[in-house]
């Protein structure tokens, strides 16, 4: 993938995911994606943890059905159809890393995140296609935690739970507030200041992938990058 911006700091370490149908918790009363202060004297406003924050629990809840905002922004509409795109992409074509991996709990979830993004974002580049990938990988992360943890017991009730959706679990609060902390973390660590610099989510990121039109030659190239660093870590 092209290089779209200036560099960022590089840090280094392994994953794999499948379907849908689980759901998420509904967002808390009052703390629908907006913007906020952050934490820790982390950056504020839109480029800030709490904003990325609120991005990576939204798309959690799009990947995996659950409740939603009735009128979510244009970044959060936006972020849900390109990374859903190269998600999709990745699953369907990395299926057998996939099945393999052993996600069974948070850590593991978090160690295999790192290790992939710290592999893809090596090379000090930062661009919106790179950042679309690292909430890609959240989805396909979480969808793969919750198939392990639910697997013992679908095997335990198979026979007294006939007619129960296989993909109905719910994603509790708890994880919820986990694994969106670590993406966010990860994300404004590393890529703060260029998203910042680079007209941030509300400008930045929605003036690349408002116009459709460039959206194939983007999709085939952040996919790439996925599945290079997937399969390298397989």
């Amino acid at each position: 993938m092209s290089p779209a911006g200036g560099p960022s700091p590089a840090v280094g370490s392994g994953p794999r995911a499948l379907r849908s149908g689980l759901r998420l918790p509904p967002p808390p009363p009052g703390k629908e994606l907006r913007p906020g202060p952050g934490r820790g004297g982390r950056m504020a406003g839109c480029e800030g943890f709490g904003y990325v924050q609120g991005l990576a629990q939204d798309y959690l809840r799009h990947v995996l059905r659950g409740p939603r905002p009735a009128r979510p922004g244009r970044v959060s509409r936006l972020l849900r159809d390109v990374a859903s795109a190269v998600q999709q992409d990745a699953e369907r074509t990395l299926q057998p890393y996939l099945d393999g991996l052993d996600v069974a709990s948070v850590e593991a979830a978090r160690a295999v995140f790192l290790a992939v993004v710290r592999e893809e974002f090596e090379d000090g580049v930062v661009n919106w296609g790179r950042l679309v990938t690292v909430f890609a990988l959240e989805g396909i992360l979480t969808k793969k935690l919750l198939r392990e943890r639910r697997a013992p017991d679908r095997d335990r009730d198979q026979d007294r739970d006939q007619d129960r959706d296989p993909d109905d679990q719910d994603l509790d609060e708890d994880t919820s507030e986990e694994i969106s902390h670590f993406v966010a973390e990860f994300i404004t660590s590393q890529a703060g200041d260029w998203i910042r610099q680079n007209g941030g989510w509300e400008h930045g990121f929605v003036q690349k992938f408002e116009a459709r039109p460039g959206w194939p030659a983007f999709l085939g190239a952040a996919a790439k990058v996925l599945l290079c660093v997937l399969g390298q870590l397989h």
